[in-house]
């Protein structure tokens, strides 16, 4: 037993560190993680929906029969969505929440600014991976208490489509 616990540490004990480091060195991971970490605190309310669950509500979606051959384009533009992870801090303590802010804020640094909108005092950012023609794992930012982390990517052409198509 000794020795296939070994053996299973040099052979995947390289690779989980491999996959540990790059999750470290993108921003959606980063963010990803410190959600992770602040979600149990007292007034941080999250949920995460993986791969099966976006792929089953983007199935229920699509079978909704009142929807018209644009509205269908539209969802699926958004294929390549694999996980969303939403975490609501409004009602954090105000140290904790403060904390969480400056952290997230650094993360976002490393990434690019695509969309800010600014209403009646309320803002909400929308941050991004440029990969050319594609946006990569959005987050949507409001530092008054919400973040939305969308991992995966979508085409800025089909994003333009959904946009203009209201």
């Amino acid at each position: 037993m000794k020795k296939l616990l070994l053996t299973l540490t040099l052979f995947l004990g390289p690779a989980l560190f491999a996959v540990t480091m790059a999750l470290a060195g993108n921003p959606a991971g980063k963010m990803q993680t410190l959600i992770n970490e602040y979600r149990h605190h007292e007034g941080f309310d999250g949920i995460s929906v993986g791969p099966l669950g976006v792929a089953l509500l983007k199935t229920i979606a699509l079978s909704d029969s009142d929807l018209d051959a644009e509205d269908r384009a539209v969802l699926r533009a958004f294929n390549k969505i694999k996980r969303v992870t939403i975490l609501d801090f409004e009602d954090a303590e105000a140290d904790v929440k403060a904390r969480f802010v400056q952290k997230a804020k650094q993360i976002l640094s490393g990434m690019e600014l695509i969309l800010e909108a600014k209403d009646d005092g309320d803002k909400l950012s929308i941050y991004g991976v440029d990969k050319g023609d594609e946006i990569r794992d959005c987050i949507l930012w409001d530092p008054d208490g919400t973040i939305i982390c969308v991992r995966g990517s979508v085409t800025l052409d089909k994003l333009m489509a959904a946009v203009n198509n209201d």
